[in-house]
């Protein structure tokens, strides 16, 4: 074998540990080599599919060994659905997997040393019909329309009847829109011809099983959509119908379009997670497993340890999910966010449970916050609740300014969480991080991490 790896080489690969997307990784001289499908422990017989300078990428043609912990996938899509990428891994290993996620982030990104602080195992989920909101494409087949994931790095289309991480509900209401759009002759949207009625079906649901749906369309027919809406409303579950128009064809763009109306019944849900009560639009965003969501709200506010006398900061509050839980334990909650409508659902939550002392501000987080603490506003903590690309260097910065006691950092990814708290070291302590197991099934995890101002841990 050669020193450098090309295209279609071939060899035996010891894969060594779990990558963020769920790919095992092996290396060949020190070169780190992706492998879907490979798990740590395992040894595969590889074939090079892409090489660049800093990685590269395989694909399996045999296992020569595997692990006790390689499970056969419950889902009958698993192989060609590119919604779940790590159903071949035991649960509970898996669970072990996403703290070593987090784990190797610090050690990689930060100057800190992980035995220093406490790394807790990871809250587990129900690993199956957890996800409470449904977005598919709808698609046109020989028998009739059906609901569709997209294929893993591709445009092709998988159309399903179940999925086995939605709740039920949602299976059940998604297959009985596709028959009524196939019974009153709608058009679905095709990329092919660029034209049809109906392009994708978003529903959420709450605890209670009850539904509110949203007909994505491409082309507007007023008159179908209106009467197909009537029927929707009828299902058993549905309490409500919206339809949005969504014409773009760049890649990654949102979903639920424009022009969002509301058709038919309630125009919310409510769930409801510890004493809390949120309203649920469909373009609401809310975190998609309820469960949790509310074991990671708790823990939250047992981290905060409040006492009912302090003034909490809400960085990217959304729409007041975290703010409201914990506004029972504080004298004032202050909610940032970017997003308008966030602010104003937020506003309609703080009302819906008669809370007074939570107050939101719509803005840019990182010109928000530091003209509060510049005009002398003072926080005993702050909770930052960022995307996945973090927390930018002005909020950073303005945090290390405050000389805040506590700081409460909720991630959904590892890298950038160990790369924002790299700089929060400076003056912040790491006390405790816990993974919890938000999106099972893929190698996604969230977490929660506790700061406290102080002395660095080297």
């Amino acid at each position: 074998m050669q020193n450098k790896l090309k295209v279609d080489d071939e060899f035996i690969l010891d894969i060594k540990r779990l990558g963020i997307n769920g790919e095992g990784i092996g290396f060949y001289n020190k070169l780190a080599v992706f492998v879907p499908d490979a798990i740590p422990g395992e040894g595969h017989n590889i074939k090079i599919t892409k090489v660049d300078n800093k990685m590269a990428f395989a694909k399996s043609l045999e296992i020569k060994h595997n692990v006790d912990y390689r499970v056969a996938p419950t889902c009958k899509y698993y192989k060609d659905c590119g919604g779940c990428n790590v159903m071949h891994i035991d649960y509970k290993k898996m669970l072990e997997f996403k703290r070593d996620l987090l784990i190797e982030s610090i050690t990689r990104y930060t100057k800190l040393n992980p035995r220093s602080f406490e790394i807790k195992s990871t809250v587990a989920s129900s690993n199956f019909g957890y996800r409470n909101r449904s977005q598919l494409n709808v698609v046109k087949n020989m028998t009739g329309s059906s609901v569709a994931m997209i294929k893993a790095n591709s445009n092709i289309n998988v159309s399903i009847d179940t999925c086995p991480v939605q709740n039920n509900v949602l299976n059940d209401v998604n297959n009985k829109i596709c028959k009524i759009l196939d019974d009153n002759n709608v058009s679905i949207f095709s990329y092919k011809e660029n034209k049809g009625i109906v392009r994708y079906i978003t529903i959420r649901v709450n605890k209670q099983k009850e539904c509110i749906v949203d007909l994505v369309c491409y082309d507007y027919d007023k008159e179908k959509i209106e009467k197909i809406a009537k029927l929707i409303n009828k299902i058993p579950n549905v309490l409500g119908v919206y339809s949005s128009i969504n014409r773009s064809l760049k890649s990654g763009s949102e979903i639920i379009g424009e022009d969002l109306k509301h058709l038919e019944g309630k125009e919310y849900i409510i769930e409801k997670l510890g004493n809390i009560k949120y309203q649920i639009y469909p373009d609401t965003f809310f975190q998609l497993n309820s469960e949790v969501a509310e074991k990671l709200y708790n823990q939250v506010l047992k981290s905060l340890k409040l006492s009912f006398k302090e003034t909490v900061c809400d960085v990217y509050c959304g729409v007041g999910a975290i703010s409201l839980y914990i506004a029972h334990n504080s004298k004032e909650v202050i909610g940032i966010e970017y997003n308008k409508n966030s602010i104003l659902a937020a506003e309609e939550n703080a009302k819906l449970n008669n809370i007074e002392n939570a107050k939101f501000y719509q803005g840019n987080a990182h010109e928000l916050l530091p003209k509060m603490i510049k005009d002398g506003k003072t926080f005993d903590a702050i909770v930052v609740d960022p995307p996945r690309t973090g927390l930018d260097d002005k909020i950073i910065n303005a945090i290390l300014q405050s000389n805040v006691k506590k700081v409460i950092y909720v991630s959904c990814n590892p890298q950038t969480l160990a790369k924002n708290l790299d700089k929060l070291s400076e003056k912040y302590n790491v006390n405790s991080i816990i993974p919890f197991d938000m999106f099972p099934n893929t190698a996604n995890v969230e977490t929660v991490c506790s700061l406290s101002l102080g002395t660095l841990h080297k």
